[in-house]
């Protein structure tokens, strides 16, 4: 067993016993000295000293003597004290190298002597200035990256180095040792550097090498985020870091050289020193996990993987099984788990069918607008998947009589069990209760969205038939559905799937579906119309329907002339609308990408869960993405003062207004711009509660203005163009 597997575990006896016969062999010291890397990390190093002596004075007799002051001075670095450490490490030291031209001159840089104040400190100096030879690769953080020693001038001190970006430099010894880092030839930037075709063939056949250098070169330990950076900085990213990483993750979750926990967003892995068992490390890791739905996340994960072994798969949905026997769990993750099991097991777990039937058996509630108990148990089923799988549960709940019920209950079928359901319907001859169903669902178009849209894609599709209601008044249902999830769907991601759906089927084909509902249209359904797309709509869907009304002629608009600014549009002046577009422009091109870098900064930091620089850069990257999206959608909606037909003797945008203060007698001028015009109390927008009282008035009229502070009525006292430019 190697000496570091008898160090990790802490098996003190192994351990000597083995150092005693290398002692004997005369073997290399490679493996000790990161044993003894370890020992110092358990803080036992000090048991080491009477062996670290006698082995280093065995090692110079065979004339070894660097291997000596290699072994010494690794004791040291491992945390060694110092006093005891320094005479041996210098004796061997100068046996090994003072003959060496540099020998002298490396001592004085770094400070290595017997007086010195910090021998660890001179001594670690000293090895890295020794490391530096022809060939030795280094890394450049703060820019060059990646180069290659090419020579070493021990008389100057100087190194020359050649950089993977063709740049060739030379570099004082002692400034080389503090800037750059060196690499281990196993370090991928290294052999990105040495043969970069090589180490892409080794991305591709043996990516757990890969990984296992990246490990190797955080300590064994590292996250996924780390893993990831560390592929970047050889060009593997996007795309190729998503492939690569999936199948890594998933050899790794199957070898016993690896430890890997949490999901595949956000997990650990860990290079072990000993096999592990797979199966046993998998299961502990299920029961482990700080909760059934991080443990579903992983399972989840795991079987989504290919070439899974039988043994580990099988571990996986024991472990869950038996989190999901816990009454303590929440419900909804135990429903998970239990929908999770009988996709993979091929069977209902019978604590789930024991649950389904008792609650199948409870009286249906009086009022059919609410759910029975079976039903809204099945609406707790997470997931559009997991939805669209609860149908096969009703033939086992409900036996031969599933399919009464399912049409009785099928306005509170869950949004993924929508469609599948009523799939499973028409095939089982059902078509005619659903042409019923789809006349009520229209009737009361907002109670169960996906329901209704998909009874209307079957209808309007010619798929079922019945006594509808005309086309315009199914279009106008649709249309108030779509203006209600529009209401609705911010926040709520299944409200918002609802409103894509909607908007596609309104949309489909050439002409569209809402363009042949809205054919016949009178005068009245689209001024009714008109007036529900102003409580806001798809965009998409506006447009459309917009066009609509406009082809059918202009008499939709006649008995509703509105004032330039009560439009669809944000009015400002040119000088208003470059301050805008300004702001986005900071927004996007030094603000996102500012926040992008402090996100890649955080994350590199390693465990998210417990990194507020990263939770603070990820909340910004929110706001900054809003804000932005905003001002994308408020600068396509911009009209330019310049261009208005400002009518006169009225106030409104582009006007300078003089009133008086009914209440104090005072007078006051202000200029009424568009909202990004705003700068001071001379200049206020036309949103702004002081200008929308007085929009539309005249000289000598009386407006009231409700302000925050209370009601004030003012007397308009003059009207004029204010400058624009």
């Amino acid at each position: 067993m190697s000496l570091a597997i008898l160090a990790t575990e802490e098996n003190w006896q192994g351990f000597d016993d083995a150092w005693t016969a290398l002692i004997t062999s005369g073997g290399p010291i490679d493996e000790l000295c990161v044993a003894l890397d370890i020992v110092g990390g358990k803080r036992r190093i000090s048991r080491c000293l009477p062996m670290v002596r006698e082995h280093a004075d065995k090692l110079a007799e065979l004339g070894r003597a660097a291997d000596a002051a290699q072994l010494v001075g690794s004791t040291l670095r491992a945390g060694g004290p110092a006093g005891e450490l320094a005479e041996p490490l210098l004796r061997h030291a100068e046996l090994a190298w003072s003959s060496e031209g540099w020998f002298g001159a490396f001592c004085e840089i770094s400070g290595l002597k017997r007086e010195a104040l910090d021998v660890r400190k001179a001594w670690i100096y000293f090895d890295d200035m020794r490391s530096y030879k022809i060939g030795t690769v280094v890394f450049h953080a703060a820019g060059w990256g990646v180069g290659e020693v090419k020579d070493v001038t021990h008389a100057t001190m100087e190194v020359g180095v050649h950089f993977q970006s063709g740049r060739k430099d030379r570099f004082p010894l002692r400034t080389a040792v503090e800037i750059f880092e060196r690499l281990p030839e196993n370090d991928l930037r290294a052999q990105l550097l040495r043969d970069p075709a090589l180490l892409k063939k080794r991305l591709k056949e043996e990516p757990l090498e890969v990984l296992k250098a990246v490990l190797q070169r955080y300590g064994g330990k590292a996250s996924n985020v780390t893993v990831r950076n560390a592929l970047m900085q050889i060009g593997v990213d996007g795309n190729s870091w998503s492939n690569w990483w999936k199948k890594t993750r998933l050899l790794a979750e199957n070898s016993e050289w690896f430890r890997v926990s949490g999901n595949i967003a956000k997990c650990e892995i860990e290079l072990l020193r000993r096999a592990l068992d797979p199966v046993e490390a998998l299961r502990r890791q299920v029961l482990q996990a700080k909760t059934l739905k991080d443990a579903l996340a992983r399972v989840r994960d795991l079987l989504g993987g290919e070439k899974l072994q039988g043994q580990i798969r099988d571990a996986a949905l024991e472990a869950v099984d038996k989190l999901a026997a816990e009454e303590t769990q929440p419900l909804d993750q135990r429903i998970s788990a239990w929908m999770l099991l009988r996709e993979h097991r091929k069977e209902t777990p019978p604590a789930f069918k024991e649950r389904l039937l008792r609650l199948a058996a409870k009286p249906a509630p009086s009022d059919r607008s609410v759910a029975p108990d079976l039903w809204a148990f099945l609406n707790r089923i997470g997931g559009a998947r997991e939805q669209e799988k609860s149908v096969e549960l009703l033939p086992e709940i409900y036996g031969e009589g599933w399919v009464e019920e399912a049409i009785k209950h099928l306005p509170h079928a869950s949004p993924g069990m929508a469609k599948p359901l009523i799939d499973a319907l028409r095939k089982a001859g059902r078509s005619a209760e659903l042409a019923r169903e789809y006349v009520v669902q229209l009737a009361r178009p907002t109670r169960s969205p996906f329901v209704l849209t998909e009874l209307a894609r079957l209808a309007e599709h010619g798929q079922l038939q019945g006594e509808f209601p005309t086309p315009v008044q199914r279009g106008m249902a649709l249309i108030e559905l779509s203006v209600h999830l529009h209401k609705v769907r911010v926040g709520d991601a299944v409200m918002a799937r609802a409103q894509t759906r909607l908007t596609d089927l309104l949309l489909d084909g050439e002409p569209s579906l809402i363009q042949r509902m809205l054919s016949e249209a009178d005068i009245s359904s689209l001024r009714t119309i008109r007036g529900m797309l102003q409580r806001g709509v798809d965009e998409r869907l506006d447009s459309l329907v917009t066009d609509i009304v406009i082809d059918m002629g202009g008499d939709v608009f006649r008995a509703e002339q509105r004032p330039f600014w009560a439009e669809e549009k944000i009015w400002t002046t040119r000088a208003g609308l470059e301050k805008r577009d300004a702001e986005l422009r900071e927004l996007k091109e030094k603000k996102i990408p500012a926040n992008a870098e402090a996100i890649a900064k955080a994350a590199a930091y390693g465990d998210l869960s417990e990194n507020a620089e990263w939770e603070q850069a990820i909340e910004e990257q929110r706001q900054l993405t809003s804000a932005a999206s905003e001002m994308d959608k408020e600068l396509r909606m911009a009209a330019l003062l310049e261009n208005a037909n400002i009518p006169e003797n009225t106030v409104c945008p582009g006007t300078t207004v003089t009133y008086k203060d009914m209440r104090s007698k005072e007078r006051h001028s202000v200029t009424i711009l568009g909202p990004w015009d705003a700068k001071d109390d001379a200049h206020i927008s036309y949103k702004a509660p002081l200008a929308r009282g007085m929009l539309g008035k005249k000289k000598g009229e009386l407006a009231t203005i409700e302000l925050p502070s209370g009601t004030q009525e003012v007397e308009i006292l003059s009207i004029s163009l204010a400058p624009l430019v």
